[in-house]
């Protein structure tokens, strides 16, 4: 408690010289005085002393005196804009400032003729002229600024071939000068500013890659240019603009390009500071500091508007360089905020114009200070605003150029800033009190003399300044009073109210007009209201504020329109005063102004936008399923991960795996073949995916087709009877014969099995020969210790030498035997076609021409008919037949009458073959006989591939087709072809395996004339007597399988229905017979 109270003690001690020094200060008050009287004179000198008369006060430096007083006209200003340069690209770039007469100047680029050029409007016009050319090149965005004495200086960059300049622009007022600043420049935005002694200082980029090499400032000492290094580094030092202060500090904004920063420096402290004003979270994340351009307020604080190419935004950033600083986005609708330039009013309000991208308009912002919040709103559209510039007078008038790339032309705008800035001072009148004066310029000061109602006198008048220091006038003003009994300054005789002192001039004279406009109270409506008097609809509003003065509902007219703002649903907007649907946008500009939901229908389509998702498509209105893609193009409307049906199977493609196939939608296996084809949906090893044969292995890996149904498999799809396709116990891989039961070795090669089937053949095989004895042994080699190519009657694979289908060994010597009453034992045979001369209708009929039983020549197609019915017939046991088909004697005749009785049949072998009589000589043509014999080969090449088959006959069906089209083959060679093909693409593989060795299937099968069938005859005759009776039955072959019983044991009856068994106990043993 102690401590407390001491503590109150020292502070109520330390506190007592203030406190005294303060009733010091109160005491003095007015009469203090800092200055020597200010020489002024005072007109009129004297007035009533009722007061309220303006005096006129005359010296100088009044203006130094002076403090601001800042008012708003409350008025809603417009842009006015005309064209202040009509040549061709005037003003691509260009910078603009007034001078002291309120003379508008713009420097600006002329990108059509590459020229700079210089604009001044003087309040009635324009006038334009070139200041010089770029030197063919282009010139860089120009900055210009006016200096006390109304000389203008500008800064541009230009470029050649060799290196890139920055230029100096001066303006005397009478004519122009440049000068080359410096040679190694960064091409790009420069900044210029002129100190006190205006003399001009320019901020540039050092030359160099992108942003420039760093941050450079040249400045004009007044007689030359010195360089100052800034901020050095890679990729910095562009888009720089430039401020100095009062006390000529120098400020610079620019951009750090490689940090994504916007700096500031300054040289306040004496050296160069840096500073960020802006930057993002990391350098990727935003690209401030583009297109800078910067400001002071007078309480020196800095304004840069600027643009972010990462965002496409306008920035804004205010602070002073060692404190802090805040950015705000003003605009971020679109590409916009291009090209800014800023200036600030009366208030130190920023303004803002810039080019937006978006639509390509000239737009405008400003900061309401009340709100805190940016106001924007577009200043001329069309795509116009490419280079900009921005300046605010000193009435507070708004002056902006910009490039019209519409019209390619300079345009001007300009606007009030509804702001206006008086200068005033207190103006004392000795013991009558102060009031405030108006300073009109730095000579003049108007004020209205207080009123006194004093005695008279002469008084001293002070000047109280900003700063509140006072300043004694060198003159004095008298006040002066008349016969005036109420001393309002009316004579008695004028004043309608003697008694009452009063200003009212109107109505009455004299009498107490409170609001001193003029009129009475007693006749004024509105006494305490200076600037109304009357209220001829009595709705408490006056006449002159009234827009409507004879309608009690209605006192403002806001925007002009005629209606007024009770009855205006829209009192700002001259364009609108309806809004029947109450949606807050008016009638006229309202789509749909009786629905309250809808305002406006882009796409013309009578849906409003609110409602269509699709605001700016008129096919489109809904997209219920929200993919982005309306209805009447969805394929399904309802499903959001869906919108096309490429194959209109009902599934969309982004489900469908198949999604321009109707028939398939899904690939379980992800093998490329759908579901729906494939055998194995889920198994993704399968390719083809189809089992034709059903047992578990799918085609492409199935070696063994056509299985039997539940036939077991191995792992390659094949049987026990497909690794052995013709049951002769031999597998196919060691069968010579792999689809013929009774053949399975070629020793010799020559095509013809070494098993034979005729049992007079027994007695002449040799021990060392291989193969058995097998019943009904087709294509027996009778020779198959040497390869051999002999056909006839069943006498295979012996030597033929000359070729005739006989072998050597059974060939007869050509004689012309006679019997024993020397008669020929043959018939005459003239023209030897095989009919003899007596049976001969056509005795000469050329030699190789195909007769019929007459001699004759015969029909093919008949031909083909009659063989084929003499062959079936003949075996049929018709005696009919040799002697109407082969007339060939009557030897012949006696001998084929013979040969179908039944005894002289049975002595023949099984395997003479009478068709090689029979058969007619082949008509093929060369052509033909080359096509087909091309078809066999390639049967023989794939026929074990049925597959690949199927594809070359394919490409062979197109290639017949392609040289039929261009006449290398004939029409019936085609046909031909084309009937054998669609039989072997309907063949299957064992047709397949018999057809590749049959020469006869293609026709190309040696053919005899009829003078040999007469010989072969002979020859078969001869044979069957040399071959005897059949011997007896040998063992059964150890390739034939024969059937298991229970026991594990194999039976075999050899041969078959003979009644003789044979068995043994394994597939590797012999065949033993069975004895009971």
């Amino acid at each position: 408690m102690r401590t407390w109270l001491v503590t109150a003690l020292l502070l109520t001690i330390l506190a007592s010289p203030m406190l005294e020094k303060t009733s010091i200060l109160e005491d003095l008050d007015d009469n203090l005085q800092f200055s020597s009287p200010i020489q002024a004179t005072i007109s009129p000198i004297s007035g009533w002393t009722s007061g309220g008369e303006e005096i006129t006060i005359t010296g100088s430096g009044f203006s130094d005196l002076a403090f601001s007083n800042i008012t708003d006209d409350g008025i809603n200003h417009q842009w006015v804009d005309s064209t202040a340069d009509y040549t061709d690209q005037a003003g691509e770039w260009n910078s603009m400032a007034v001078d002291s007469n309120g003379h508008v100047h713009v420097v600006h680029i002329n990108g059509g003729n590459y020229q700079i050029r210089h604009s001044v409007y003087d309040g009635t016009s324009w006038n334009s002229a070139t200041i010089m050319n770029c030197g063919h090149t282009y010139c860089w965005d120009v900055d210009m600024v006016i200096d006390d004495n109304d000389e203008l200086h500008a800064a541009y960059t230009t470029y050649n071939t060799n290196y890139e300049t920055l230029v100096y622009l001066h303006y005397d007022g009478t004519s122009w000068s440049d000068t080359e600043v410096s040679v190694s420049a960064n091409f790009g935005p420069v900044g210029i500013a002129v100190d006190s002694n205006n003399h001009p200082h320019i901020s540039h980029a050092v030359s160099g890659q992108y942003c420039g090499d760093g941050l450079r400032l040249a400045s004009y000492t007044g007689s030359t240019w010195t360089y100052h290094s800034v901020d050095i580094g890679s990729n910095r030092g562009c888009d720089s603009d430039i401020v100095i202060d009062e006390n000529d500090n120098i400020y610079i904004s620019y951009q750090v390009r490689d940090q994504s920063k916007l700096k500031v420096a300054t040289d306040k402290s004496g050296s160069w500071d840096l500073f960020t004003a802006d930057s993002g979270a990391s350098s990727s994340s935003l690209y401030p500091g583009y297109m800078t351009s910067m400001v002071m307020d007078s309480q020196g604080q800095l304004h840069i508007a600027h643009f972010d190419d990462k965002d496409d935004d306008l920035r804004y950033s205010t602070g002073i360089t060692n404190g802090p600083w805040t950015t705000t986005i003003v605009e971020h609708s679109g590409h916009t905020g291009r090209q800014p330039s800023i200036a600030v009013d009366f208030a130190d309000n920023p303004h803002i114009v810039y080019h937006s991208w978006n639509g390509f308009v000239l737009r405008y912002a400003t900061l309401n200070s009340a709100t805190s919040s940016w106001t924007t709103s577009t200043i001329s559209n069309t795509d116009v605003g490419d280079g900009d510039s921005l300046f605010i007078d000193q009435n507070g008038i708004m002056h902006v150029s910009y490039y019209d790339g519409d019209s390619e032309v300079m345009n001007y705008a300009t606007k009030s800033t509804g702001l206006s800035q008086t200068n005033e001072i207190r103006v004392q009148f000795g013991q009558y009190g102060s009031v405030i004066g108006t300073v009109v310029d730095d000579t003049t000061i108007t004020v209205t003399t207080p009123v006194s109602g004093l005695t008279p006198g002469t008084i001293d008048i002070t000047l109280w300044d900003k700063d509140d220091n006072s300043h004694i006038l060198s003159s004095t003003f008298e006040f002066i009073s008349q016969d005036d009994l109420d001393n309002d300054g009316v004579l008695n005789a004028n004043d309608d109210c003697p008694n009452d002192a009063g200003t009212s001039t109107q109505d009455l004279t004299g009498c107490p007009d409170d609001d001193g406009d003029g009129y009475s109270n007693s006749g004024d409506a509105f006494p305490s209201d200076y600037s109304e008097y009357a209220d001829t609809d009595g709705d408490g509003v006056g006449d002159n504020a009234d827009a409507f003065p004879s309608d009690a509902t209605e006192t403002t007219d806001s925007d002009g329109d005629g209606v007024g703002d009770n009855s205006d649903a829209f009192p700002n907007d001259s364009s609108e005063n309806t809004d029947s649907d109450g949606d807050g946008v008016g009638d006229n500009s309202d789509a749909f102004p009786s629905n309250a939901f809808e305002q406006a229908d882009s796409d013309g389509d009578g849906v409003g936008d609110n409602s269509d998702d699709f605001p700016n498509d008129a096919g489109e209105t809904t997209d219920s399923d929200g993919d982005g893609v309306g209805d009447n193009s969805d394929a399904f409307p309802m499903n959001a991960f869906e919108i096309f049906d490429s194959d209109d199977d009902g599934v969309g493609d982004n489900s469908d795996a198949f999604p321009n196939d109707a028939s398939e939608t899904v690939d379980s296996d992800g093998d490329g073949v759908g579901d729906n084809s494939d055998a194995y949906p889920n198994d993704a090893s399968q390719t083809t995916d189809v089992d034709t044969d059903g047992d578990g292995v799918n085609d492409v890996n199935d070696l063994c087709s056509n299985t039997l149904e539940n036939a077991a498999v191995d792992a390659n799809g094949c049987s026990a009877m497909q690794l052995d396709a013709d049951s002769d116990g031999v597998e196919d891989t060691e069968d010579d014969f792999p689809l013929d039961a009774t053949q399975w070795l070629d020793s010799d090669g020559d095509g013809y099995g070494d098993n034979w089937g005729q049992s007079a053949w027994n007695e002449s095989r040799m021990s060392d020969w291989t193969g058995v004895f097998i019943t009904g042994a087709l294509q027996a080699d009778y020779c198959p210790d040497i390869a051999g190519n002999s056909t006839t009657d069943g006498y295979f694979g012996c030597l033929d030498t000359d070729g005739n289908g006989i072998a050597d060994l059974f060939e007869q010597d050509e004689t012309n035997e006679t019997d024993a009453t020397n008669e020929t034992e043959l018939p005459v045979d003239t023209d030897g076609d095989g009919v003899s001369d007596i049976e001969d209708n056509c005795p000469a009929t050329s030699p190789g021409t195909i007769v019929d039983a007459q001699g004759c020549e015969l029909d093919e197609s008949q031909d083909e008919e009659e063989s084929n019915s003499a062959f079936e017939s003949f075996f049929s046991g018709d005696s009919g037949t040799v002697t109407t088909t082969v007339g060939i004697g009557a030897i012949l005749l006696a001998l084929f009458t013979l040969l179908q009785t039944n005894a002289v049949a049975a002595i023949l072998p099984d395997t003479f073959r009478w068709v090689q009589v029979l058969r007619k000589n082949s008509k093929l043509t060369k052509e033909e006989r080359n096509e087909l014999t091309y078809l066999q080969s390639l049967v023989q090449a794939y026929h074990s591939n049925p597959e690949e088959l199927a594809e070359e006959l394919v490409n062979l069906k197109g290639d017949l087709t392609a040289r039929f089209t261009n006449n290398q083959i004939k029409k019936e060679t085609r046909e031909k072809l084309l009937v054998l093909i669609e039989e072997l693409q309907s063949s299957t593989p064992n047709e397949l395996y018999q057809i590749a060795h049959n020469d006869a299937y293609f026709g190309l099968s040696e053919v005899i004339n009829t003078g040999e069938r007469t010989k072969l005859l002979d020859e078969k005759l001869a044979m069957s007597d040399t071959e005897g009776q059949q011997h007896q039955t040998e063992a059964p072959s150890a390739y034939s399988l024969g059937e298991l019983d229970d026991k594990g044991t194999y039976w075999l009856e050899w041969p078959e229905g003979s009644g003789t068994w044979y068995y043994r106990y394994s597939p590797e043993d012999d065949w033993s017979i069975y004895e009971n």
